[in-house]
């Protein structure tokens, strides 16, 4: 009989491609992985990867028992949970991750609602950027990812499945003494000398950002780098910057601050994603229930 342990760090390493990866999600050491899967080219009688350059990488046959092993893992997972909750379906961990404006406007408020009318279920919640939380939910790390992209979805898995809560639209944060603070709608080619305040490089909003600078042909001024968006909304308080930032992330009253949309309007999708396995797991279905509720609240 096949060992699931090494099955799981199979799964594991086509989601996040490195041994190394894998090794950190499952608290073990990259040897111990190397090993462990070595192992189980052995036990299948099979060779499950191959040398791409200087990475390793899934042969034909290991995608192939990849594709025919993640379904009996889900359910290996459901059937784990059943036998943790038999009494009562309402109870177990909800573990979700989202990127940091959805977690304030759309998670938080839904699982506090949860929380207050079903005392057995309780939550972990992970800041992450949506290709992290789309692979930490392929590999079983989280149990619910909400994304968000401009423009259309990206492909995902077909173990997955998303719905969308929404959208919201960028906006131009601008002092009210800078003179673009007059105009209705500011584009992109507007803020070619202003300063600017952003996340990190890799975080998917300053990565658009770059791109829709680029194309208007030149580079923002980056003169501010900041993990959060109160800390861009900030910068543009004090005239230091101004920031571009989605709508649900912009309070209501901020002072001495104009939001603008971004024009051509850039509209952002919400989705919230789970593994299709769990689609009938208690605790999962009244959490999902209620973050669509907030999302029609607090998106458009």
């Amino acid at each position: 009989m096949l060992d699931v342990w090494r099955l799981k760090l199979l799964v594991q390493f086509d989601t996040l491609k490195t041994m190394h990866r894998v090794a950190e999600v499952m608290a073990v050491t990259t040897a111990t992985v190397s090993t462990q899967l070595k192992l189980l080219e052995t036990q299948t009688n099979s060779t499950l990867f191959e040398k791409v350059g200087r990475n390793v990488a899934l042969t034909a046959t290991g995608k192939q028992l990849v594709k025919q092993v993640r379904p009996i893992l889900d359910e290996l997972e459901e059937v784990e949970r059943t036998l943790n909750a038999p009494r009562n379906d309402d109870r177990g961990i909800v573990r979700i991750g989202a990127f940091s404006s959805s977690l304030q406007t759309l998670v938080v408020p839904a699982v506090t609602q949860v929380k207050d009318q079903h005392a057995g279920i309780s939550f972990v919640l992970s800041e992450m950027e949506p290709p992290e939380s789309l692979a930490a939910l392929s590999s079983h790390q989280i149990d619910l990812a909400i994304i968000g992209y401009i423009g259309e979805l990206m492909t995902i898995p077909d173990e997955l499945t998303a719905i969308e809560l929404g959208t919201d639209q960028l906006q131009v944060l601008l002092h009210d003494r800078n003179p673009l603070a007059a105009q209705t709608g500011v584009s992109i080619a507007d803020l070619r000398e202003q300063d600017w305040a952003m996340e990190p490089q890799g975080a998917y909003l300053t990565d658009r950002l770059w791109r829709l600078c680029q194309d208007a042909g030149y580079q923002p001024r980056q003169v501010a780098t900041f993990q959060d968006y109160a800390a861009i909304r900030a910068a543009v308080q004090h005239h230091f910057a101004i920031g571009v930032l989605p709508g649900i992330a912009i309070p209501a009253h901020l002072p001495h601050v104009r939001a603008i949309p971004l024009v051509p309007h850039q509209r952002r999708h919400f989705y919230l994603v789970s593994r299709r396995a769990q689609a009938r797991l208690q605790p999962l279905v009244l959490t999902k229930q209620a973050i669509q509720g907030v999302g029609e609240q607090v998106l458009q």
